[in-house]
């Protein structure tokens, strides 16, 4: 017995392609409202040696990426050795979509889920807080 069911999303199916992409670009432009539909809705979020955040909506969260923007431009490759000795001593972030800043310290990391949605995002002023 097959079911098919209407989608009812108006959000177009995410590949994690397009995803890594939207976050690429959304932070090379500073235009981080470009993430919120990518964004699970509640998202969960961290600053970094913060008490900051709750899970919050993708509007919220695209706000809060504005505490990375003076490091623009970020540096997503995965393979980058700062990213990927992050991401060996961090098991928090080894999963994650990983960018370091190329001017600063700044890191933005994104967990992207099953669905290609961004399921949380950490963000910290300086890749140095982190086991390196």
């Amino acid at each position: 017995k097959t079911q098919v069911e209407a989608s009812t999303s108006v959000s177009p199916q995410l590949t994690l392609a397009a995803t890594k992409n939207a976050i690429q670009t959304s932070i090379a432009t500073k235009n981080f409202a470009g993430l919120i539909p990518y964004m699970e809705n509640p998202i969960n979020f961290t600053l970094m040696s913060t008490d900051c955040c709750q899970p919050q909506t993708p509007q919220e969260a695209s706000t809060q990426l504005e505490y990375v923007s003076e490091g623009v431009p970020f540096d997503f490759n995965q393979n980058h050795e700062i990213v990927s000795t992050i991401k060996t001593k961090n098991p928090q972030l080894a999963d994650t979509f990983l960018g370091v800043s190329t001017t600063k310290e700044h890191t933005a990391a994104f967990t992207i889920n099953a669905e290609n949605k961004i399921s949380k995002i950490e963000l910290s002023v300086s890749w140095k807080l982190y086991s390196y």
